[in-house]
């Protein structure tokens, strides 16, 4: 079937946003994908080097700018040349595309000047599962942001990277004659693409701190200086501590940085981690009970977005939709937040047939994923006091979603109890399985 091509919505690029605590210090931070080009002067002033800038005094120390900068209670303010740079860039449409992800999907590609990325793959199946589900379960927040902001109201809800174009084939040929040459030169491998809203980085402060707490001295030096570094995402590993093969093989890369465990009780984030997971619970019965996805090999990670109020609107028909320009947004101050993205592989449910295949499913999605969630199968006292805190969440949210989900079955309620009763079981199963050690989670 092809696929047809639909455009973008007419709104502002959003965020939730919640109180800041009083002894909270806005974290200034400069540009965090500046890169120089051969096009023009002011392209190049575009995305001139970033400047260097100094960290309050009283965030001094590198476990301090981390407690801050990944709180999502934080609002980052960055430099105004990096603001400036940013509108700049925005009447430039043929400024060069930079990569800020790679998966086993797609790679994705900043659009500088703009809070959009392009995302290209090889396999339309694949790539088009990832924009249509993403799409539903962006919907899926949207929706319910309300109404579970009541019941959470000291809680920011997850969010997810709103789809805003794909390129269909009969336009494909076209635009890659025109933009082509955009794309680095390891990357001009023509493909499959859509249009989806940018997860902005973290902020500078945290990228340093964590280069130098956690990467080998001998390759600080060049983490600093390798721009890709500057598209820093930080996934938040709340279900594994750190082992022998992680401390021999630290990651090397500021791209969906893994913070395990014992890193987060290192800095003592434990009131940060247990706020991780009951956002985290908020959001997987946000995409099991109203977006009614299994969440196979989904992600959550910590990044950012401009402050320009609330939620982009979602619209549901993309073909019915104008071809549209995203505005850059208030980039001089940002929210942190937590999203879920990535559901290329992910699966419908259809909890009004088989409800044992459903729970199969949902339960091997949450088993042989990275480690995000908290693992019920562990005996730690924070393991357990995260888990808690998970369950009662996942429960709380999954009772008030079911209540907008027509025609299910009268059992329908138990359903996710049910479900973590399942998970616990097959935790177990896996940790038995490594004698004693923490549940393995899939790559």
């Amino acid at each position: 079937m092809e696929l047809d091509s639909f455009s973008s919505f007419p709104t502002s690029t959003t965020t939730t946003t919640t109180a800041m605590s009083s002894h909270q210090r806005e974290i200034p931070e400069d540009s965090v994908a500046s890169y120089d080009t051969a096009l023009s002067i002011d392209a190049c002033l575009a995305s001139a080097t970033e400047e260097m800038l100094e960290v309050t005094e009283d965030l001094a120390k590198d476990e301090d700018i981390l407690r801050q900068t990944l709180s999502v209670r934080s609002t980052i303010s960055t430099s105004r040349s990096f603001a400036e740079r940013m509108q700049r860039a925005e009447f430039f449409q043929n400024t060069p595309l930079v990569v800020i992800g790679r998966g086993t999907c797609g790679t994705i590609f900043e659009i500088p000047g703009t809070e959009s990325a392009y995302k290209k793959g090889s396999d339309k199946a694949a790539l088009w599962n990832d924009a249509n589900l993403t799409n539903i379960a962006c919907r899926a927040v949207t929706e319910t942001k309300t109404c579970l902001q009541e019941i959470f109201p000291n809680v920011s809800i997850p969010r997810v990277p709103v789809v805003t174009g794909w390129i269909s084939e009969n336009d494909l040929e076209n635009w890659w004659r025109e933009n082509l040459r955009r794309f680095p030169k390891d990357t001009r491998k023509t493909g499959y693409l859509f249009q989806v809203q940018r997860i902005l980085p973290l902020p500078k402060p945290c990228r340093e701190a964590l280069i130098h707490l956690y990467f080998p001295k001998t390759m600080r030096e060049s983490a600093h200086e390798d721009p890709d570094n500057k598209a820093c995402l930080v996934r938040p590993y709340l279900g594994q501590r750190r082992g022998e093969r992680e401390l021999s093989n630290p990651a090397l890369s500021l791209q969906n940085f893994p913070l395990y465990l014992d890193q987060i009780e290192e800095l003592e984030l434990e009131v940060e981690a247990i706020q991780f997971a009951e956002e985290m619970a908020i959001g997987l019965a946000t995409i099991h009970w109203k977006a009614c996805l299994d969440g196979m090999d989904m992600e959550f990670v910590l990044g950012s977005a401009a402050t320009n109020g609330e939620l982009p609107t979602v619209v549901e028909n993309f073909k019915t939709v104008a071809p549209f320009d995203i505005p850059a947004g208030d980039v001089e101050r940002r929210q942190v937040h937590l999203w879920m993205l990535d559901f290329d592989k992910a699966e419908q449910l259809c909890l009004k047939k088989s409800w044992k295949s459903c729970c199969d499913k949902m339960v091997t999605a949450v088993t042989a994923n990275d480690p995000y969630f908290p693992n019920p199968a562990a005996m730690g006292t924070l393991e357990q006091k995260l888990w808690d805190t998970f369950e009662r969440a996942y429960l709380l949210a999954a009772s008030d979603l079911l209540l907008t989900q027509k025609a299910l079955p009268k059992e329908a309620s138990k359903y996710p109890a049910l479900f973590l009763k399942a998970w616990k079981k097959r935790a177990t199963e896996l940790a038995e399985d490594t004698e004693g050690d923490f549940v393995e989670f899939g790559e």
